[in-house]
């Protein structure tokens, strides 16, 4: 049952009211199983047909069994599920603010809110609570992915330097310092040949969606890159390409977009272009 129902049929109110419908008559007919319980409804109650009950009785296993079934509680304990087990995509623009979110939302995702005393105004205490606690989660799932986003396109780098050393003919592999030391100072460790012999190779791996393309360095990231010099170069990944792009830019052509300091401010993040 549960891979059929998408997120977008979850969080919708014939699907919360599907869930308070079905726990009604699943306490009355605690024997039967959830497929008897909703045919049950669909034949002898006339809301069945109109509520998702399909979806409602998932929701079920993931709002707690003690939760109330009256009011905005109700509602606010099913919009937090969602968010935190399906992640939805607008679950990121949670972070934006209460009223910004909400704006962007459609009419009938408003309504839920509404509905879950969300939008009150002046807000109780316990509605900015419940706000600052998902608004927690949405970060939790926005870093989350950012790191599986990271992660993705260190491992391109990975299978692009394998396959360049391969072509020259270097019987080495490139190494993921990167997983196991988060101050290596650089992500992968590959070679390259120069006329001396083969060198190393410190490759800061970037990840990004940005539109126009941009990447941001840290100014630790950029010590160490100014540090090693020639042989630390950058892999941009442009993971809104499929499949991703790779951009490679040197340390001299970064140089000439990072900021400066001036009197007592000094830049901590910069975001770098990469069309250069």
């Amino acid at each position: 049952m549960t891979g059929a129902i998408s997120t977008e049929r979850l969080f919708s109110l014939p699907s919360f009211e599907g869930l308070r419908l079905f726990r009604n008559y699943a306490e009355k007919q605690p024997n039967l199983p959830t497929e008897e319980i909703v045919q049950l409804i669909e034949k002898v109650d006339p809301d069945g047909e109109r509520l998702d009950l399909e979806a409602g009785a998932y929701l079920g296993t993931l709002v707690g069994s003690d939760c109330p079934m009256e009011g905005g509680e109700f509602y606010r304990a099913c919009i937090k599920v969602v968010v935190v087990q399906h992640q939805p995509l607008w679950a990121k623009t949670m972070r934006a603010g209460r009223k910004r979110f909400v704006s962007s939302l459609s009419q009938d995702d408003q309504d839920i809110f509404k509905a879950a005393g969300l939008l009150e105004d002046p807000p109780s205490i316990d509605i900015v609570n419940w706000w600052d606690d998902v608004v927690g989660h949405a970060r939790l799932i926005a870093d989350y992915q950012k790191m599986e986003q990271a992660r993705a396109a260190e491992m391109l780098t990975i299978d692009h330097e394998r396959n360049r050393l391969a072509s020259f003919g270097i019987q080495k592999e490139p190494e993921w310092p990167g997983l196991d030391n988060n101050y290596a100072g650089y992500d992968v460790l590959s070679f390259d040949k120069r006329d001396h012999g083969l060198v190393n190779i410190m490759i800061e791996v970037k990840s990004t969606v940005a539109s126009p393309l941009r990447f941001i360095i840290s100014r630790n990231e950029w010590k160490q890159a100014e540090k090693v010099g020639a042989a630390y170069i950058f892999h941009i990944w442009d993971m809104a390409q499929d499949p991703p792009r790779l951009y490679v830019r040197t340390v001299n052509q970064v140089a000439a977009h990072i900021p400066s300091d001036n009197e007592k401010g000094q830049w901590s993040n910069a975001a770098i272009p990469v069309g250069i």
